[in-house]
């Protein structure tokens, strides 16, 4: 019993410790951890776990655009799928530059992996191991769901600006080019419809049909270009229309703007290997 009540301050410990970090911006998130190690806990040298290929999810939220249940849940579901012992999580909401809603880390860690070779570790700290990988896995699936839900916007919030690019260069590709280890995703979770000063793909209010090429010397002018260091891009949400608009985003605007970010990602070193319009069909 006193193990558990332990091992519950220590859980709760690295919950209020998530708070107590700055997310000034830019964070190097490789350096920053979240999640306590059960290795640390458990007084077990972290040498003896069991290695793993290095695979880094960054999750970045447009908090601009509120899409329905459906298309939330699958962030989660994707989010889930793809996370194995070993991996690092990175959650980023990203917005547009006014009160109160603006770009921060939310969360950053790395979820241990069992030990390699559980022979040479005594009963006791094996249980207390063990106890805490079990904790530790439902501590961090609790902490992605809540950051997730948290990032989109309310509903009854009206934010006519979308800084997509100026994030992504400023902000994100930073982030995801920080960690070299390994292979790195980047899951963009927006309906990819930049409205800003740089560029709007809006004209009377509505969607319009892009010029892709126009809209990459824009940008390159601008300096909006990035640097991901080939990580793979997969977007959920591109086009998604509320379901109180009357506005139809057929196949006429959605193409061009797929090449568009085509053109965008490889020209910011990255390679974006699936498109969800607005569900990803595709898994990490």
């Amino acid at each position: 019993m006193a193990c558990v009540t332990k091992l519950a301050k220590f859980v709760i410990g690295g919950l209020l410790g998530s708070f107590a970090i700055s997310a000034s911006l830019p964070l190097i998130a490789a350096e920053r951890n979240d999640i306590k190690s059960c290795y640390e806990f458990a007084k077990i040298d972290p040498s003896t776990a069991t290695s793993v290929p290095g695979r880094h999810l960054f999750v970045a939220i447009d908090g601009t655009f509120s899409p329905d249940l459906n298309i939330k849940q699958s962030v989660h579901e994707k989010v889930h799928l793809f996370l194995q012992p070993g991996d690092k999580i990175t959650i980023i909401s990203f917005s547009a530059y006014v009160k109160d809603y603006y770009t921060d880390v939310l969360f950053s860690g790395r979820l241990d992996t069992n030990i390699a070779d559980r022979d040479d570790v005594s009963k006791k700290n094996l249980m207390t191991f063990d106890s805490c990988m079990n904790k530790q896995a439902q501590f961090v699936k609790t902490k992605i769901d809540a950051h997730i839900k948290h990032a989109f916007k309310p509903d009854d919030v009206d934010l006519p600006k979308t800084e997509i690019l100026s994030n992504l260069s400023q902000v994100i590709a930073p982030q995801v080019a920080a960690d070299n280890q390994g292979r790195r995703v980047l899951l963009l979770v927006s309906d990819m419809v930049e409205n800003s000063d740089v560029t709007s793909f809006y004209s009377k209010n509505a969607l319009k049909v892009i010029a892709p090429e126009q809209e990459m010397q824009k940008i390159t002018k601008a300096n909006m270009l990035s640097d991901f260091k080939q990580a793979d891009i997969y977007v959920l949400g591109a086009g998604w229309v509320p379901a109180t608009s009357k506005g139809f985003r057929g196949g006429q605007v959605m193409l061009p703007l797929k090449q568009f970010w085509q053109q965008y990602f490889e020209s910011s070193h990255a390679e974006l290997k699936g498109f969800g319009q607005p569900v990803l069909m595709t898994d990490m």
